[in-house]
């Protein structure tokens, strides 16, 4: 069982967007606790939302998320796990980025489920996908 749920970039999106996969994550998000994101998503979040949207939503879309969650940095042992797990995915042909690779190995580490629809997670014990 898990200790919480770890929200990635691509379900926040679809959480603005209102699609269907946002409204089922937001439904899931309801009903779970506690929620965390990763230091790594924040920084996704900053930079997309800001391109996107300008400074002014981007810091009150990230403010009520920080609200609603508990951000975990990456530390040497997260740093040291995700390389692991890129190697790993290396070696499988997937075309998984450092930063996914880093919020897997921070959702391994303090025994958290991934919420997305990143198809990089697919197939993993610790994803839930949308």
């Amino acid at each position: 069982m898990s200790a919480g749920i770890l929200i990635d970039t691509y379900t926040w999106f679809e959480i603005f967007k209102n699609s269907v996969w946002g409204n089922r994550a937001l439904a899931m998000i309801e009903r779970s606790s506690p929620l965390f994101i990763s230091v790594l998503t924040l920084y996704e979040l900053q930079y997309q939302l800001e391109d996107e949207y300008g400074h002014e939503v981007a810091n009150t879309r990230i403010k009520t998320i920080l609200s609603y969650t508990k951000t975990i940095p990456v530390d040497d042992q997260i740093a040291s796990l995700a390389g692991l797990i890129k190697l790993e995915q290396k070696r499988k042909k997937s075309k998984m980025g450092a930063v996914d690779c880093l919020i897997l190995a921070t959702a391994r580490i303090h025994n958290l489920n991934v919420l997305t629809s990143d198809i990089h997670f697919d197939g993993l014990d610790e994803t839930i996908v949308l």
